[in-house]
């Protein structure tokens, strides 16, 4: 089996985060106040909406946290624990809205610009068979970009 690890594209290229540490928090309380939810579910809505997906090392320990302080409560249902925020978490978020709003700010950076993931998912299929492709195939590749980056000006600068 070929196997050597191949250099990342988007390492090094100037990309900062979208979400600064304890950011999870918020996000799980501004979830949590449009409906309960389990932690599978947190997790998953999570990842819809910003193409981010918190490990459940990470949520569960942050979902007791808030638990701990007050902000969530949970109840059994179902053999799985399902978290509702409350009135302290509801007050936490409003004490904490810039916060809030630069969350928000960043959904809307990824619906927009959500082509990011499409760009990363052909940086990664060229690396991984470009070793494989015949010349042929790489011209062909290289004409199919060339005219990608001229149709993507002509749309930004129309």
């Amino acid at each position: 089996m070929y196997s050597r690890a191949l250099p990342t594209p988007y390492l090094n290229t100037g990309y900062t985060r979208i979400f600064e540490r304890g950011d999870l928090r918020f996000l799980i309380l501004n979830l949590l106040r449009k409906r309960s939810n389990h932690g599978y579910g947190l997790m998953k809505a999570i990842s819809e909406e910003f193409q981010y997906t918190p490990s459940p090392g990470v949520l569960y320990p942050t979902l007791q946290m808030l638990e701990d302080m007050g902000y969530v409560k949970a109840t059994q249902e179902n053999n799985r624990k399902v978290y509702s925020i409350t009135d302290e978490g509801i007050k936490y978020l409003e004490e904490n809205y810039d916060i809030v709003r630069r969350i928000e700010a960043a959904h809307t950076y990824i619906d927009k610009f959500m082509l990011r993931k499409d760009i990363i998912e052909t940086n990664r299929l060229l690396l991984m068979n470009y070793p494989y492709l015949s010349q042929k195939k790489i011209e062909k590749i290289h004409d199919t970009i060339r005219e990608m980056n001229r149709r993507i000006r002509e749309i930004i600068f129309e």
